[in-house]
């Protein structure tokens, strides 16, 4: 045999390998706004297209949280882009301050203006996905914007409710966008009686999994009355949604407020909270963004702890 049939015929029984997980940290210019926003890019193994998730972590959450569900998402070959927003990211809680500056600060975080700042970064990085073709070590193009799905947690869930068609004055939606295919809110927060929570909530129509813990800002000690006031608040966007086959509902007992920003190096009993969630998590994107029926099956009965409530509408 030739030489340039050999190499050929070599070439042809080498193993194709795929390529790696791809993680990227970079600092992305919004212009117009004059703002710098951190985001951290994980891409799943191998060289297909994959859907992304867009990931707003809670007050005070930077790009590096959510790892727990970050991991569960790339092994089931769905891409992350974490935001860390300025003006409600780490800094709030930074260097020393008196119980009234942390105050100060908190309440500065959570106004209309960094909300509306967040929702904002969203829409922005949901943009840059469709214009930049790599960043770094990471191959953008991989990442098929037309299976684009939103997170977050907390402050972070406000942003998914907010974009998923939310109406605050009960009449318009106005930060709404058709983009994102499906949502997953932990920790959101709406108002607990059912008729003022369907007057915001009942436009939403793309699939939306509300997840949250049964002492989800409440302390363990917390009055029966605290403790039912809180989850009826926790579950509102769930129960103002409609009931179209495409909203779900998983409280996870015993759980609260920071299991949900997904960090990692929790105690043995949190972690296996955490393991439920990103389970559940996985599989509503497995179904809702690439189709797998199997995920549906599995959806119909997942495996969770006695105690969790998991409700679909």
């Amino acid at each position: 045999m030739k030489w340039p049939a050999l190499l050929f015929a070599l070439l042809l029984a080498a193993p194709v390998v795929a390529a790696p997980a791809a993680h990227c940290d970079a600092l992305w210019r919004d212009g117009p706004r004059g703002r710098d926003l951190p985001v951290r890019i994980t891409l799943p193994a191998g060289r297909a297209r994959v859907p992304a998730v867009l990931w707003s972590p809670g007050l005070g959450g930077t790009r590096g949280n959510a790892a727990r569900w970050v991991a569960a998402w790339a092994a089931a070959g769905i891409a992350t882009i974490r935001l860390e927003h300025p003006g409600s990211d780490a800094s709030v809680y930074a260097g020393t301050a008196t119980p009234q500056e942390r105050e100060a600060r908190v309440r500065a975080a959570i106004t209309p203006e960094q909300l509306l700042a967040r929702i904002a970064d969203v829409g922005f990085v949901a943009d840059e996905l469709a214009r930049r073709p790599r960043e770094g070590a990471c191959d953008l193009s991989r990442i098929d914007t037309d299976r684009l799905a939103l997170a977050g947690h907390s402050m972070g869930g406000w942003v998914v409710q907010a974009m998923a068609g939310q109406r605050p004055d009960g009449d318009h939606a106005p930060m709404i966008d058709r983009r994102f295919r499906a949502f997953i809110a932990m920790s959101s927060s709406g108002p607990p009686d059912a008729t003022a929570a369907r007057a915001q909530f009942d436009g939403i129509g793309r699939p939306l999994l509300v997840i949250t813990g049964s002492l989800d800002g409440v302390a363990a000690n917390a009055s029966a009355e605290l403790v039912t006031d809180s989850l009826a608040r926790r579950t509102s966007l769930f129960t103002g949604a409609p009931a179209d086959g495409r909203k779900a509902l998983l409280v996870i007992d015993g759980a609260g407020h920071m299991i949900f920003a997904g960090d990692t190096r929790k105690p043995a009993t949190e972690t296996a909270m955490q393991q439920r969630v990103a389970k559940v998590s996985t599989l509503w994107w497995r179904r809702w963004l690439k189709g797998d029926a199997g995920a549906e099956a599995a959806l119909a009965r997942p495996a969770l702890a006695r105690g969790d409530q998991w409700t679909r509408k």
